[in-house]
């Protein structure tokens, strides 16, 4: 994801939202540009500051670092019009102008930098600050990014809010996370496999029930017992010459893995265990795998554990990940044993119950059979 923000861009939010993370991407892009950037800190030493920058993967040591740390607001900011007027940068950041903005006449001293040099000389410019000290800058910032940090069942969600973008569409957020090395992470940023060309595959197990098998289609099976029929048509779409993707919730993989190779097919199973984490890092996840094994069909067995684990935000990660996964022109199934509001997202929903299975698709409803003898497939 490209941070192109130019002019004057407020970074704000709560304490261990991201703010200085974000900012030193920022800076870190510019520096590979070519350009100067000048980083003045009102609360962090030199040598903190370029470890931390270390921390995350990002090489800041070309930027020139003021540590001004006890030092009188007018004097800083005195300094800094007098440096940017003078020098040769592309940008300025100020981490934290919270400091800056305790009294009247020191907003006035920053407006008056913002105005007098920034503006007129076309140097970008970043603000740090706590959220409550970010109003001076609303109204002269041409872009303002409020950072947040959620907590819910002890499972982070960090997101960057594009509040104001001057010139740009704005008033949306995206999810990021802070990771050892590769610091701040948008979903944007990670690896995706290449879209698959269009392919359809008729399959004994379930076309009779829903028709060729789609890349790109979304298949939800809600029912219990579904391994054989799910391992079937597995192993018959390997057959075929696609790659499969078997992914099995919290539960033994191994009987998945027998039932591919028994009915002569081949598939990388996973066993996976959805744990407290940020929701960005589980999706991450997926994305990392996808793009390795270069799957065709992914599908996803006891799907119910996410919602154990994430609650409603399970929904929304299963609709990112289907949206993306329908955009790759990859086909996905989807076991549950209820649909946990997925239907609207699904192209077929197959409801099982012994041995009746009742189908859903764009043409209409159809009561089919659930046969195991001999083998696992859907009669309709």
């Amino acid at each position: 994801m490209k941070l192109d923000f130019r002019g004057v861009t407020a970074i704000y939010g709560r304490p261990g939202t991201g703010k200085t993370s974000l900012a030193m991407r920022i800076a870190h892009e510019r520096i590979a540009e070519g350009q100067n950037v000048l980083w003045v800190s009102l609360y962090e030493d030199k040598e903190t500051f370029f470890r931390n920058a270390a921390a995350l993967g990002y090489d800041l040591s070309k930027a020139e670092f003021w540590d001004m740390v006890f030092v009188r607001p007018d004097i800083i900011l005195n300094q800094v019009i007098s440096a940017t007027s003078q020098g040769n940068y592309g940008l300025v950041v100020a981490d934290s102008i919270s400091a800056l903005v305790e009294d009247l006449q020191s907003r006035e001293y920053l407006i008056n930098a913002v105005y007098r040099v920034f503006k007129p000389s076309n140097i970008d410019f970043i603000g740090i600050a706590e959220e409550e000290s970010a109003t001076p800058l609303d109204y002269i910032a041409d872009n303002l990014l409020r950072m947040e940090l959620r907590l819910e069942n002890g499972i982070a969600e960090r997101r960057m809010y594009v509040v104001k973008a001057r010139g740009r569409r704005a008033g949306y957020y995206v999810e990021f996370d802070i990771l050892e090395g590769r610091g701040v992470v948008f979903l944007d940023d990670l690896p995706r496999p290449a879209a698959k060309g269009r392919w359809e595959r008729r399959v004994d197990p379930l076309s009779s029930a829903v028709g060729p098998v789609k890349g790109g289609g979304v298949y939800l099976f809600a029912g219990r017992g579904l391994t054989p029929l799910l391992a079937r048509a597995a192993a018959e779409l390997s057959r075929e010459g696609l790659k499969v993707l078997y992914r099995v919730f919290f539960r033994d993989a191994s009987a998945a893995s027998t039932l591919v190779e028994k009915f002569g097919g081949r598939a990388l199973v996973q066993q996976v265990e959805p744990r407290p984490q940020s929701h960005f890092t589980h999706i991450k996840g997926l994305y990392e795998t996808l793009a390795e094994t270069d799957a065709d069909v992914l599908i996803s067995e006891g799907v119910d554990v996410e919602f154990l684990v994430y609650g409603r935000k399970a929904l929304d990660i299963n609709r990112r990940e289907i949206e993306e996964l329908r955009r790759l022109g990859v086909a996905v199934f989807i076991n549950v044993d209820k649909d946990f509001g997925l239907r609207p997202f699904a192209d077929v929903v197959i409801k099982v119950r012994g041995e009746r299975a009742v189908v859903y698709s764009s043409q209409g409803r159809a009561l089919c059979r659930y046969e195991t003898d001999p083998a696992p497939r859907l009669v309709c």
